[in-house]
């Protein structure tokens, strides 16, 4: 494990999995397929628990704005505009998967939570962070109708979603 602390993108394995979801042709369709084999899973494995993790943060970031890196530290594998450049609705479909998915990686039945266990030191700091997550992607709040814009409003013709 190439982690440096407990946060989600501590980890050399979680900004590639980040790297992959920046790549994709469709995010949200890649953030479910995470969450799905986390989910589904009998046992959670280091790779597949990262992906879920790294997506799970992702929809926060989408849903509740959650800043995960920083651009004053020259931080440059976080991406605001990409983040804000996905689609609100479909994160917001996922939020309780993704929520499920957190909880999968903080089961007895998961290979990050042995391997934090491990260190006695951060193990409680990793475990509430990743419990946090979980928390605000369950309270997420609905986001926002999108209004009509003037040309529409004009001529009576409502926005397509």
């Amino acid at each position: 494990m190439g982690a440096w602390n407990y946060g989600v993108f501590d980890d050399d394995a979680a900004l590639d999995a980040l790297c992959d979801l920046k790549e994709s042709r469709s995010v949200a369709a890649d953030a479910e397929r995470y969450f799905n084999e986390a989910i589904g899973a009998e046992y959670v494995e280091y790779e597949a628990g990262t992906k879920a993790l790294v997506a799970a943060a992702v929809t926060d970031a989408v849903l509740n704005g959650t800043q995960y890196g920083d651009a004053e530290d020259g931080d440059d594998d976080w991406d605001d505009k990409w983040i804000r450049s996905l689609p609100v609705e479909k994160f917001f479909a996922l939020r309780e998967k993704a929520a499920m998915a957190v909880e999968c990686v903080l089961s007895d039945s998961s290979e990050l939570k042995e391997l934090w266990e491990e260190n006695e030191e951060l193990y409680a700091l990793w475990r509430e962070d990743k419990r946090k997550i979980a928390e605000r992607l369950r309270n997420a709040a609905q986001p926002p109708q999108r209004r009509a814009g003037l040309f529409a409003r004009l001529f009576g013709r409502k926005p397509k979603n």
